[in-house]
């Protein structure tokens, strides 16, 4: 499978009309996926690892990659997340992250700044192959999945939704954006069977128990991929996540991880609507003065 994988990777890559068309080709009877396969089902941990995970790229005789970005001058690409985890974590000595919904791995980059200027490492997931493949050009230095995080607490083949930076899995019920439903018309958008993950397996394939920082933007999954999370075995120090595609809301998303533990400490918005995000930190990392906190 990991030939098969490498191969539809590389055609990715350089045919980009075929790519829109293309499929991720998974056996119809394809093992390890169902309510009966456990998160921490070590085969199932195996098998991402094996397929479904492409090593950071590593440097060469003392040199490191270069990145190839389309604006290398543009120090945080992000609208606004980063600099909000930034007052409340001390990014400056390195860390971990996972990003979900990671597009192309620059544009609108939760994670970027903290990786090409502080020594950050983590997993970047996307699930589009259209943006996996311009994300693979990036030389960006994290572990890369081609894949989605489960809305429940096993792995499972999904239908989904090819939509630029607002693909999201297709039948999973969410808030439309009318504007973006708008600009796209009325053509009818593909889509593409991803395999997806529980949270806790790639922990578990990356051998991470600890994550600085998980930006969480799925276009209206957020709060399901949440409730997988065993939060008594993860020790998830901040987060940014997207709400306004969320069937509950904001207060669904706020209330769940208030529950958690969690103490709200900003809220992300734009008038275009690029960021709806709320910040949330565990009450241990909180570094700065209480009195930015959002309390609404």
């Amino acid at each position: 499978m990991l030939k098969l994988f490498t191969s539809l990777l590389f055609t990715l890559i350089f045919n980009f009309s075929a790519m829109f068309k293309t499929y991720y080709s998974y056996p119809k009877d394809s093992d390890l996926n169902g309510p009966k396969v456990f998160m921490d089902n070590s085969n199932l941990v195996k098998k991402l690892q094996d397929n479904f995970l492409i090593r950071p790229i590593e440097e060469s005789k003392g040199h490191r990659n270069r990145y190839n970005l389309i604006d290398m001058s543009l120090r945080d690409p992000s609208m606004g997340q980063a600099a909000e985890i930034s007052k409340i974590i001390d990014y400056q000595k390195g860390g971990f992250f996972i990003e979900c919904g990671a597009l192309d791995g620059e544009t609108r980059s939760n994670t970027l700044l903290f990786e090409r200027f502080y020594g950050w490492t983590g997993l970047l997931i996307e699930a589009d192959p259209l943006n996996f493949a311009k994300m693979l050009k990036k030389g960006r230095r994290a572990y890369l999945s081609p894949t989605c995080l489960s809305i429940n607490p096993y792995p499972e083949i999904v239908s989904f939704l090819q939509r630029s930076n607002m693909g999201r899995i297709a039948y999973e019920e969410v808030v439309e954006d009318l504007v973006g439903i708008n600009d796209i018309g009325e053509k009818k958008l593909p889509m593409v069977n991803v395999q997806c993950f529980p949270f806790y397996t790639y922990l578990l394939a990356l051998n991470i128990t600890v994550v600085d920082y998980f930006s969480l933007d799925v276009e209206g999954s957020e709060l399901n991929v949440l409730k997988t999370i065993p939060f008594d075995k993860v020790d998830i120090r901040t987060l940014s996540v997207e709400f306004f595609h969320v069937k509950e809301g904001d207060d669904g998303v706020r209330t769940y991880l208030e529950n958690k533990g969690y103490i709200v400490t900003g809220k992300v918005t734009r008038q275009d609507r690029l960021a709806n995000d709320y910040i949330f930190a565990k009450p241990s990392v909180l570094s700065q003065n209480l009195s930015f906190y959002v309390t609404e």
